[in-house]
């Protein structure tokens, strides 16, 4: 898996760092650290993924050196226009953690980079209380989720989530969203919800029912606390919106989802920037 992890110099991103750390101690994840901005603030940019490299650092052992020992140096190498890379000439790691600068505006090389990178999920923070913005261009974060191909995990809180509410499409959902999931659930040691989405005449289809009677065995078969709740499709909204005031939400929006039916793109993008609680949007 590629982790693409956008960072500015505020404090929320400094925490996304740090949780991504921790989820790629457990996945043994590629990751990369990306800045954006001016073209003269590259030497600024490069100082802060310094920085970030060492809080993502110090969550492994020196004897490790999963992504990697320490170094104080660093040089900048260009990848192409307005791309630059900074590499360190200590022993490299098992995996790679890539720090990268784009000029440009921040949501369209962000984009670009997960595009490039070929990246299986950005993670990105926001200020909850100042509308999931970001400071040198305005939503950043629903941008991302509104635009990109690929799973986006906006982190809102400086806080574990207790529960993870999962709205999925049984009949579509890849594996790689349900491990993902599994991931979440063991690193913030929370409870996990699947939403069962009903028809107001017929209930859950049986095929349905059987699908999400595996999804559930699986997670139980990991020793997760996991349970199912059935809501009628026409409350589906109304039900993810007041769940993510407080726990984790993560839907599946992938193709040929039903849930796209229910989700507009726009949709997505309020509940990811709006939510009090952190958002997981799964394609």
């Amino acid at each position: 898996m590629r982790i693409l992890v956008p960072v500015d110099n505020q404090p929320y991103s400094v925490h996304v760092v740090r949780q991504v750390a921790a989820l790629a101690s457990n996945t043994w994840a590629n990751v990369t650290l990306l800045s954006v901005g001016p073209e003269a603030a590259v030497a600024d940019m490069a100082a802060l993924l310094y920085s970030y490299r060492g809080e993502f650092l110090d969550r492994f052992s020196d004897a490790d050196l999963l992504y990697g020992a320490r170094a104080s140096e660093y040089k900048l190498t260009e990848e192409g226009k307005g791309v630059i890379t900074l590499d360190f000439p200590e022993q490299p790691g098992r995996k790679a953690l890539d720090l990268r600068i784009r000029a440009g505006v921040p949501g369209r090389e962000i984009l670009a980079e997960a595009e490039d990178a070929g990246a299986d999920l950005i993670v990105i923070g926001c200020d909850p209380g100042g509308g999931c913005r970001w400071p040198a261009d305005d939503n950043v974060p629903g941008k991302i989720v509104k635009n990109a191909s690929c799973p986006v995990l906006v982190i809102k809180e400086n806080k574990q989530p207790q529960m993870i509410v999962c709205c999925l499409d049984h009949d579509t959902v890849t594996q790689a969203s349900i491990e993902l999931i599994n991931q979440l659930v063991t690193l913030y040691q929370a409870e996990l919800e699947i939403i069962g989405v009903t028809d107001e005449t017929t209930g859950l289809r049986t095929d349905v029912d059987r699908r999400m009677a595996r999804i559930l065995a699986y997670y139980t078969s990991r020793n997760i606390k996991a349970w199912v709740r059935l809501v009628e499709a026409p409350s589906l909204k109304a039900f993810i919106d007041q769940s993510a005031e407080k726990n984790l939400v993560a839907v599946w929006t992938g193709k040929h989802s039903f849930l796209d039916k229910i989700f507009s793109r726009q949709h997505i993008e309020d509940l990811a920037t709006t939510a009090s609680s952190s958002v997981l949007i799964l394609r």
